[in-house]
């Protein structure tokens, strides 16, 4: 020790400070080369150091930064007439404990025992009310029409103008100059080839997000309501059914119409509701009846189309879009949907515009008027049947025999050598038969688009268009918006998030309930590999080789739950296409759908695995008996399971391609094992990299494991000599921080928050669909 310093007070107290200090060691000494060489530690000692004395007795002497340089632990001496004794110098030493006591045993069963018992409580509970809300029948003449839902029962007129819609997508026309009407109590068919814009306009007339850029005017009713107004007044049937195959038909309605309807209206109101629409739809007899997803059977493919349109319907929406609702049906079932649609529109007043590519020609006779387009542009617009006299007093009469819907899609087709031409230059025939003549004459026909285009934009049928929609915009009947009788404005607002949150947990676990493989596939593997891992580690000693067994099952187990942890990526795959259309439509906000898919994602399969396999396998290897301990062992194990499934779900909302996923997922764990501090001693990382560890969850994980085991306790190695070698001393051999338990528990707790915010930001912002 130099440059001291002491001072004295009235009461005999002495203090000392010695800045600096120097301290090496004895040649041959104990640990200085013959046993254990530890020379290099003792080189590191340069103070400072300071003493304290207070009446010649209770006395004390601190060289902490000395011994935290030197240790990755505070080692507390306990000194007596100033000298430090080695433990191993100790003769009765207390021996090392090393198995649980019977207290330990006893608390890990009681906890176990607690967690099942809660846990069969939570699914008693949620099961009965799925029980109180769907098993209860509810009659039509159960309630009155004065009730509240009197106005969903009863749709609110709407007429639809439309006037130069147009739309293109980086700079390429898809859409131009496009105007029309819909009357309540109509269906309007949109008809045209494959790429004529039907979608495309269907979606700008929905409000849908398009990725080009869309003109022109849109009016209900002579005004152009807000967002919330049109939401409320109209329902969207995307082409491919989006459903849960594991909820029946009644529970996916009634879903829906908790998810949409205000909560003002009381419960019963809102099952009436239901009931009012599966009979409308005519799907009583499957009410009951599973969707279905594949591998398992359900409804057929036209039902799953009128359980679609039925989810719309619950708002009772006075206007309502449908893509292609026949597309993938055969002639029956598609006759089946049309013939419901055709009832909802004349029965109902509602307002119905539907895109169609080429119907039956029963189907075709079901609409009232007819949308034709060629290319973005109008050829036909009015009554479907003052179609065929159109057409004829253009020249073009449809051959005997022929659907017309066939026919206007064939005179609509716009090949690539079209030119401006509006000439009937009709080739010789092929052959003399009557109807190969006429077949061949409808393909030469079929070159007219430019010709069909122009003709419609000077008749008396476009001109009926413009007066149609100059009287909307000049008032008249249609310029007052009207609200449904009795509607205040401020229930039309969206559901409050913890009722959505509530919904959607419902949803979830009787999604997870019904197919619980992914479930009993996490809980079997952790009960088997925990019961494998004991066999293998079975009662691990306290020597050298101890210590290479506890690092080795320790990594094993962290790297197991890592790698188990990717099935978070399937989590929102599947409801992916679900997800964006339920939000688009205004089922439910995007924080309430991700906390109620985490939590059901996080309890069953991030918490419980870990815990069944901690708590199975601990005693079985022999790790540091203490209670505490065991308790922060099971904690980092959930910690780090969640900060596994907390970046696979990054990967899993950010992109859309599962195996691309999956791929980048695999990666990412590998590379944060390899930072881990099993594989690589950190301390040996060039100083370049050595930010990378900083990345890895791995890192904080399992150095808490370790720090957790080899703290406090002491190892024991006889294959040279009894010598006893604390644990923070093979910690810094290996490059682990002592003192950092805590703070590597903090750092996973912001891993798994910061990977979570991201996870939600991804689903907020970019899941979306593309139209």
């Amino acid at each position: 020790l130099s440059e001291c310093t002491q001072s004295t007070s009235g009461d005999n107290t002495v203090t000392g400070n010695c800045p600096k200090a120097k301290c090496s060691c004895m040649k041959d000494a104990y640990m200085c080369g013959r046993e254990v060489d530890m020379s290099e530690l003792v080189k590191n000692v340069k103070g400072p150091s300071e003493w304290y004395c207070e009446n010649g007795k209770n006395c004390w002497y601190n060289e902490y930064s000395t011994l935290v340089s030197v240790f990755p632990d505070n080692i507390r001496l306990s000194c007596d007439v100033g000298e430090c004794v080695n433990e191993q110098d100790i003769l009765d030493a207390a021996p090392i404990e090393e198995r649980f006591s019977s207290y330990t045993e006893t608390m890990i069963i009681a906890a176990i025992a607690v967690a099942c018992i809660l846990l069969y409580a939570i699914t008693k509970y949620t099961a009965s009310r799925q029980k109180k809300l769907f098993g209860t029948r509810i009659q039509l003449t159960d309630m009155d029409e004065s009730d509240d839902l009197a106005s969903y029962s009863t749709t609110t007129e709407v007429s639809l103008t439309f006037s130069d819609i147009s739309y293109s997508v980086q700079g390429k026309s898809i859409l131009s100059n496009l105007s029309g009407f819909v009357e309540p109590g109509q269906m309007l068919a949109v008809m045209g080839p494959s790429g004529a814009g039907k979608s495309s306009l269907l979606d700008i007339l929905a409000r849908k997000h398009k990725r080009g850029v869309a003109s022109g005017n849109i009016l209900l009713n002579g005004t152009s309501p807000n967002m919330r107004q049109f939401r409320r007044l109209t329902g969207f049937v995307d082409q491919d059914d989006s459903l849960m195959g594991t909820l029946t038909v009644r529970e996916t309605l009634t879903y829906a119409a908790m998810m949409r309807l205000p909560r003002s209206l009381p419960l019963h109101a809102k099952l009436k509701r239901v009931e009012e629409v599966i009979q409308e739809l005519g799907i009583s007899k499957i009410a009951d009846s599973k969707i279905g997803m594949p591998g398992k059977r359900g409804i057929s493919g036209g039902e799953k189309r009128r359980v679609s349109i039925g989810k719309e319907l619950v708002t009772g929406p006075s206007l309502l879009f449908l893509d292609e609702p026949t597309s993938g049906l055969d002639a029956y079932n598609a006759g089946v949907v049309m013939d419901c649609l055709q009832r909802l529109a004349h029965e109902g007043k509602r307002t119905i515009i539907v895109t169609i590519h080429q119907p039956r020609s029963n189907i075709y006779k079901m609409f009232d008027s007819l949308m034709l387009l060629s290319a973005g542009q109008l050829v036909y617009f009015g009554p479907t049947n003052s179609c065929s006299s159109y057409f004829r007093s253009l020249g073009f009469s449809i051959p005997a025999d022929y659907n017309i819907a066939d026919y206007l899609i064939d005179l609509t087709m716009k090949r690539p050598d079209d030119t401006d031409s509006t000439q009937h230059d009709t080739p010789t025939p092929f052959s003399n038969s009557q109807r190969e003549q006429e077949e061949f004459d409808l393909l030469s026909e079929s070159n007219h688009a430019h010709y069909l285009i122009d003709s419609f934009r000077s008749s008396e049928l476009y001109e009926n268009i413009k007066n149609r929609i100059g009287r909307s915009n000049q008032g008249g009947p249609f310029s007052v918006w009207v609200d449904p009788p009795g509607q205040d404005v401020s229930i039309l607002s969206i559901t409050q998030f913890y009722h959505e949150l509530s919904l959607l947990s419902s949803r979830t676990f009787i999604n997870m309930y019904r197919n619980p493989m992914l479930f009993f596939a996490h809980f079997a593997f952790s009960v088997v590999l925990a019961i494998l891992l004991g066999s293998l580690f079975w009662q691990v000693d306290v020597d050298l080789s101890g210590v290479q067994n506890r690092l080795g099952v320790l990594f094993f187990m962290c790297a197991l739950l890592g790698f188990a942890a990717t099935s978070s990526l399937d989590m929102f795959n599947k409801e992916r296409l679900l997800f964006m259309r339920e939000r688009e439509n205004g089922y439910y906000s995007t924080g309430a759908y991700f906390l109620a898919k985490v939590m059901f994602d996080i309890i069953p399969l991030r918490v419980i695995p870990p815990l069944v396999m901690g708590s199975i396998c601990y005693y079985m290897i022999g790790l540091n008996p203490s209670l505490l301990i065991f308790a922060k062992f099971l904690l980092v194990l959930v910690l780090f399971n969640l900060a596994a499934a907390g970046l696979c779900l990054c990967f899993a909302t950010g992109i859309k391609n599962l195996s691309i996923a999956n791929l980048l997922a695999s990666l990412a764990m590998l590379f944060s094992m390899l930072f881990g501090g099993f594989l690589l001693n950190k301390d040996h990382i060039p100083s370049v990299l050595s930010w990378l560890q900083h990345l890895s969850f791995f890192n904080y994980g399992y150095e808490a494991l370790i720090v957790n085991e080899l703290k406090d306790i002491t190892l024991r190695d006889k294959s040279i000599a009894d010598i006893q070698i604390p644990g923070p001393i093979i910690l810094a051999r290996f490059g682990f921080n002592g003192q950092a338990f805590w703070a590597d528990v903090n750092r996973l707790l912001l891993f798994i928050l910061f990977t979570l915010s991201i996870s939600f930001m991804f689903l907020k912002y970019f899941v979306k669909e593309k139209r």
